[in-house]
């Protein structure tokens, strides 16, 4: 759409010769205005000082935004919904009602007039006069905008769109929050208000300290997990990456619903952290377990507590005392107020209203009583009202209720099994059946025999435990699905990465892969790089696992600058960029460390007030420095003492107490020589890896000081995240990268100082 016209809805002849692109556009555009008059949007543009007109104009110029509405429609109409057609519809009822209700308030309004005329002062009948041009246009008005057809015949030059020639039917909603809404967002975040500067200020932190953010950065592995969601129906998903990559946020953000991007309800989520040592048998219980939980607790958010016999027996109770209490209080003002005896008030009262005939209702109950008499017959109605709607709620609620309940027969024996089953997972039932008799004999003594049986429930084997549970899983995927309470099951499972050998975590994958493959269940299962390895080398010769196991992999990467910038502005609103880049080259892009960086760039503001960038990044490098130094000294100590290590001794112990980065560009040229790329001598990797630290932190001081200006910021800078990244892989080539960025940026090389 180009925006070059004025009503987006509208078509004129010529267009039809593509009618199927115009009506993708007129949706998209539609679509648009909607979601840029929401709150939250109107909001956003309002904090960033974004005019509508910059957004509009850039997500219409979005080719993929105006594929994904061209593609719903296509499914929509392949569904069976009433197409997109260009001709005339007919009048819809709600057009009628609205079509009546102008004529009739000007009919009411021309009859109102031509009955009072007469008895109108001069005044009045001016007015009323210049008054009746304008409800005449008001009503008029009202009916062509409620109605499109009269639209349509006013103006026949032209054909108009109505919601349902948009082809989006009921996903109209889905497309604006899941399509529309997203991009919405992205075009804001790229166009979001920088703040520079070598001064730490924000405004405000938000969920700094909360794994469970709500403000997800659209990575690419985030986008690739929603896509999953959306067109798995079963299977197997491996999430991978190294440790801190955000595999238990991506989980979180599942069970919260935050990935769901489907206008089906969301998935029901269990997730379970995977045992560091574990009985297979054992484990699977457990996630039946969790299953039930969650059933139980979905089914109770979804159609709340199922109401039992005391529930309406204390209803009926406490309705009874108040129809009582009612009462009571009516006799007692009534018969207080009343022109009659006390005792006496409710007799006289119904002989009042029996006396009393429609429809000569005025005189008998009000007009011909005394005061005190009106003010009870006034008590009385209210409370006799008060009861009337009461009771009228009541029944209403009590039909409204037996007729979910029948519709709720599903869920309601789903939730039955649930508590069955969990109960059967917990205890071990026993069962005790017997009988007992005596016969007496004459003799004064007895004859007497008992018979007791017990039975108990052997444990069910592992291959039973995995039968069990996928029977639940695929009944609960069913009956949920059916009942529209959720779209499907998802199972994750935490921290397989935790588990220190790789033989070991096979071993689980092994031994539980049996649960996947249930129809209607999703399996999210959080790997070791590792493991993410060995799928990538599938249709090699060898295969584990892992291979036999998952039918896709989606691999967490660390952020690249741009996200990193992102996910700091999200939480501190207004800082400047030269500490988002701070924050981004010290934890090298891995969330984990990203957010670890930020908090302690926060602490410093508690002991600094606003604080220069020299000093934050020399307080945040002193303390990193400080860190290593003890664990470069620990693995020093475990090693046999030796000449190399000897020589080596003195320049780790310097390192927590240097402090400027030219001193510590030479010290790390001091930790490094003689260094050599083989990592398998001990001592060479404690001086590969303690020289490349050291270097790379002298870098940071020499980059982000106070003379960073706005024009030095350059996506370069992401070489040093870069670096930081290969510190925990290869030193070697960390050390190599450094170096070359340090002769990029006019840098003097280590040794040549």
């Amino acid at each position: 759409m180009t925006g070059e016209r004025s009503d987006p809805h509208s078509i004129e002849e010529e267009d039809l010769d593509d009618f199927d692109s115009w009506t993708a556009q007129a949706a998209l555009a539609s679509l648009i205005d909607e979601t840029l008059s929401s709150p939250e949007v109107t909001r956003l543009l309002a904090r960033e000082s974004l005019r509508t007109e910059v957004v509009r104009e850039e997500l219409f110029a979005n080719e993929t935004l105006l594929a994904k509405i061209r593609t719903l429609q296509d499914q929509v109409m392949a569904e069976g919904d009433r197409g997109f057609r260009p001709r005339n519809r007919a009048v819809s009822p709600g057009e009628v009602i609205w079509l009546l209700v102008a004529v009739l308030l000007g009919l009411c309004y021309l009859s109102l007039m031509s009955a009072a005329w007469t008895q109108l002062p001069l005044f009045f009948r001016v007015f009323a006069g210049m008054m009746m041009p304008c409800v005449l246009f008001a009503t008029g008005a009202l009916a062509v905008r409620k109605v499109a057809a009269l639209h349509e015949w006013i103006n026949p030059d032209s054909m108009q769109f109505h919601e349902e020639q948009f082809g989006l039917g009921p996903r109209r909603s889905f497309a604006a929050r899941e399509i529309v809404l997203p991009e919405v967002r992205d075009v804001i975040s790229a166009h979001r208000r920088l703040h520079f500067g070598t001064t730490l200020v924000f405004d405000q932190q938000h969920d700094l300290g909360e794994e469970d953010s709500s403000r997800i950065v659209p990575t690419a592995a985030a986008k690739r997990i929603r896509r999953v969601l959306e067109r798995a129906g079963s299977g197997a998903v491996a999430l991978g990456g190294q440790r801190g990559s955000g595999k238990t946020t991506a989980i979180r953000s599942l069970q919260r619903g935050l990935l769901h991007g489907s206008e089906n309800p969301a998935p029901l989520v269990v997730v379970a952290s995977a045992p560091a040592t574990y009985d297979a048998r054992d484990f699977v219980l457990h996630l039946h377990k969790l299953l039930c939980q969650a059933v139980l607790a979905r089914i109770r958010r979804a159609l709340g507590p199922e109401l039992g016999w005391r529930w309406w027996a204390r209803r009926f109770w406490r309705g009874s005392a108040g129809l009582v209490l009612s009462a009571a209080f009516g006799w007692a003002i009534g018969g207080l107020l009343w022109n009659g005896e006390f005792t006496q008030f409710p007799a006289e009262l119904w002989q009042t209203i029996t006396a009393a005939r429609f429809p000569d209702l005025l005189g008998p109950l009000w007009t011909n009583q005394p005061v005190g008499n009106r003010i009870a017959l006034a008590v009385v109605a209210v409370l006799a009202l008060r009861w009337a709607w009461k009771l009228l709620a009541t029944a209403t609620g009590a039909v409204l209720l037996f007729l979910r309940r029948k519709s709720s027969a599903g869920p309601r024996a789903l939730e039955a099994e649930a508590r069955r089953q969990l109960l059967r997972i917990q205890y071990l039932l026993t069962y005790t059946t017997g009988w007992s008799g005596k016969l007496a004999v004459p003799a004064g003594g007895e004859l007497g025999r008992t018979r007791t049986t017990q039975r108990a429930e052997q444990q069910l084997t592992h291959p039973e435990v995995v039968d069990e549970f996928r029977a639940f899983a695929q009944l609960t995927a069913e009956s949920l699905r059916e009942d529209g309470i959720t779209d499907r099951v998802v199972v994750a499972i935490d921290e397989l990465d935790k588990i220190g050998e790789q033989d070991k975590a096979q071993q689980l994958v092994n031994d539980i892969k049996g649960i996947f493959g249930v129809p209607g269940c999703l399996y999210f299962v959080a790997v070791s790089d590792d493991a993410v390895l060995s799928f990538e080398q599938r249709g090699l010769a060898v295969r584990d696992a892992f291979d036999s196991a998952f039918s896709e992999v989606v691999r967490l990467e660390s952020f690249t600058l741009d996200e990193s910038r992102l996910w700091i502005a999200q939480r501190l609103p207004g800082v400047p960029e030269q500490f988002c880049y701070l924050g981004h080259c010290l934890s090298g892009g891995l969330p984990r460390d990203l957010r670890r960086t930020t908090i302690d760039m926060v602490d410093v503001t508690i002991e600094h007030y606003e604080p220069s960038l020299s000093t934050v990044t020399g307080i945040l490098v002193r303390a990193d420095l400080t860190a290593k130094a003890s664990g470069f000294t620990g693995q020093a100590r475990g090693l046999a003492q030796t000449p190399e290590l000897t020589e080596l001794w003195p320049k780790l112990l310097r390192i927590p107490d240097t402090r400027e980065a030219v001193e510590l560009a030479e010290l790390a040229a001091e930790l490094h020589e003689g260094a050599t790329p083989d990592l398998a001598g001990a001592v060479n990797r404690v001086r590969l890896h303690s020289s490349a630290f050291v270097l790379f932190c002298a870098t940071v001081l020499d980059v982000f000081t106070d003379a960073l200006t706005q024009s030095r910021l350059t996506p370069s800078l992401h070489e040093l995240a870069v670096a930081r990244r290969r510190l925990a892989l290869d030193p070697h080539l960390a050390w190599a990268a450094l170096n070359d960025f340090r002769k990029a940026h006019d840098l003097p090389l280590p040794g040549r100082a």
